[in-house]
């Protein structure tokens, strides 16, 4: 076990460690388990809402060489999960080009039901990101508190149920949390010991970041600011590098992220003037009563692709409309302070939670004080990001934050020196608040996405705390095909499924769009017709409208509160947990229509 006061000397790193060949076991064998976890898990979930957009706007980029769909999202992982597919049968409809939302339900239309295997094919691809975060957070514990920490750390994230369920999808989420997390850790050992080669590595990685989402421009500003943070603490060192020298491997970080960011666009649009881009003209707005110096600065050519500053700029417009985000049974506008900590509260599991308050503990008595300036920048940064994405007037949804969570493993992995210490009660603490986590994560596996932990009241109460991508993305329409199967019974039925995938694709073809309700209809009119089976999803039924698909691949548009109805009515089963499913007899009709005051159309038959 590493000491704790040369835990962080860069010679004492996660790289001696893993020299034991008990070491190199254990870490294969936690990820080899994380990655069956996901293929599994990919197989068994439907394309959720985003992953069709991202899938086909990756195929026009290595097809037609074309970056003008999907712009709100850089390249990377779309263009990574589209390169299988060009070895297999696809086809494309480019006729609704640039609404890449269109886009990607004509991709999922015009190859129906080969849409789950492409989709899959896809997906494999993304799931190294998951493994590459998961072993960054193992090195990066194992050098801060030593190898036990790392083993620590990386059982956390091998058992997150958030790291699983974003783990093999086609999106950017995962990506830029490993890809983030690995830039950071380069840019760390590079704070510690400045040197060329760590300079290359924090500055590739960055690059790689910035390709994955928008939301590490944040640290184009940040890390200058951690920067000189570390020279205040360090400032009696003895052996620190000169400030000029630094400085220069700043400038090669900075030029090799945006090498990188322009290799991922072809290098297309680079050195364009400032004032092109609407994201210049708001820098340039506050310098307007200085004209000489506007008209300078606003011919700057940029050093990045224009495809990259005009996804900067969608971003932008979209997020100049007030958002609205649900948080623990209200729709709540603009950005919310406490929306991410609620977040995590009920999405992390109270196992992980438990070892976040213990390392906090342990910090305030000291241990690893060599860590402390480590474990300053790792909080900083973590509220940093939580601030940058809470005003950014983003829909606050846990995913935009899931770079957050590696962050508090590495400082939750220093608690593992209680598991060798002389006193039994902390460890047996420790040890049982990792069984707790991972328990909690896979009794529910694999519906991770919909994980929810024993204070929100699990995942079947989710829905009471958070919906959207936090419980239901569309991801459980196989296993209602399951149900229904093996409940024939289950007929005449009605469904609403939030997704964006034709249910008859999967085999439920059967079925037709439930009665739109809602309060500004009459109270001569009633949405139910007597004993019927009704699976709705659970977003349309806490008031987020929705493109429902129906069976002839028409998607008409139903409003947030048209299947609130369905609230009061309790479910006979559930799909997953994100699709209940309601056998609605004249009984149960009757004794909501009372409480909605729609007596006029009770059913006859039960009529007192």
């Amino acid at each position: 076990m590493i000491h704790p006061e040369k835990a962080e000397t860069p010679q004492h790193g996660a790289a001696g460690s893993l020299r034991e060949p008990g070491s190199c076991l254990g870490v294969w064998l936690l990820l080899g388990v994380h990655a069956g976890l996901l293929v599994w898990s990919s197989l068994r979930q439907a394309p959720t809402v985003d992953e069709p957009v991202h899938l086909a706007s990756g195929i026009r980029r290595l097809e037609e060489g074309r970056f003008d769909l999907n712009r709100g999202n850089p390249p990377l992982v779309g263009t990574l999960a589209a390169v299988p597919l060009l070895l297999v049968d696809h086809r494309t409809d480019w006729s609704r080009v640039p609404n890449s939302h269109s886009v990607g339900r004509d991709f999922l239309a015009v190859n129906g039901p080969r849409s789950f295997l492409l989709v899959r094919l896809g997906r494999w691809v993304c799931i190294p990101f998951s493994l590459l975060g998961g072993y960054v957070c193992f090195r990066w514990a194992s050098e801060l508190y030593g190898r036990g920490a790392g083993f620590v750390a990386l059982i956390l994230w091998c058992s997150c149920p958030n790291m699983i369920a974003h783990g093999p999808l086609i999106t950017g989420d995962m990506a830029a949390t490993a890809l983030g997390l690995t830039a950071f850790y380069a840019f760390w050992r590079w704070l510690r010991a400045p040197s060329v080669e760590w300079a290359v590595m924090a500055g590739a990685f960055l690059g790689l970041a910035g390709l994955t989402k928008y939301v590490w421009v944040l640290l184009f500003l940040w890390w200058p600011v951690l920067w000189i943070l570390w020279r205040w603490l360090h400032r009696h060192a003895p052996a620190r590098p000169s400030k000029l020298k630094e400085i220069g491997h700043g400038l090669l970080i900075l030029a090799l992220s945006v090498t990188v960011i322009g290799a991922g666009y072809l290098f297309d649009g680079m050195f364009l003037p400032l004032d092109r881009f609407q994201v210049g003209k708001r820098v340039l707005q506050p310098l307007a009563h200085v004209p000489y110096l506007a008209s300078w600065l606003a011919s700057l050519p940029v050093p990045l692709p224009a495809e990259y500053l005009t996804g900067l700029d969608e971003i932008r417009q979209f997020l100049d409309a007030t958002p609205f985000s649900y948080l623990g049974g209200k729709w709540l506008a603009g950005g919310v302070w406490y929306a991410y900590p609620y977040a995590m509260a009920v999405k992390v599991p109270l196992g992980t939670l438990s070892l976040f308050a213990l390392a906090a503990f342990l910090s305030l008595r000291r241990r690893h004080p060599r860590a402390g300036k480590t474990e300053l920048l790792l909080l900083l940064t973590a509220a940093a990001m939580l601030v940058f994405v809470t005003w950014s007037h983003a829909v606050q949804n846990l995913r935009y934050v899931l770079p957050v969570l590696p962050l508090g493993f590495l400082f939750a992995g220093k608690t593992a020196r209680l598991l060798v210490g002389p006193r039994r009660i902390p460890g047996r603490l420790v040890a049982a608040c990792l069984g707790w986590s991972i328990a909690s994560s896979l009794m529910i596996y694999p519906h991770s996405l919909s994980y929810f932990n024993e204070l929100a009241g699990g995942p079947r109460n989710g829905d009471r705390c958070l919906v959207e991508c936090n419980i239901d993305w569309g991801q459980d329409l196989l296993f209602l095909k399951d149900w229904l199967d093996e409940h024939p019974e289950a007929r005449p039925l009605h469904l609403a499924y939030f997704g964006r995938i034709n249910p008859a694709f999967a085999g439920i073809a059967d079925y037709s769009l439930p009665p739109a309700f809602g309060p500004e209809q009459p109270p001569e009119l009633c949405p139910w017709h007597g004993p019927e089976w009704h699976a709705i999803s659970i977003n349309l039924t806490r008031g987020l409208g929705w493109e429902v698909p129906t069976p002839s691949g028409a998607s008409p548009w139903v409003g947030g509160s048209k299947y609130q109805y369905y609230l009061p009515f309790s479910p006979v089963a559930t799909a997953g947990y994100s699709i209940r499913i309601y056998h609605i007899d004249c009984a149960q009709a009757n004794q909501v229509r009372k409480e909605l005051n729609l007596r006029a159309c009770l059913c006859e038959d039960d009529v007192p």
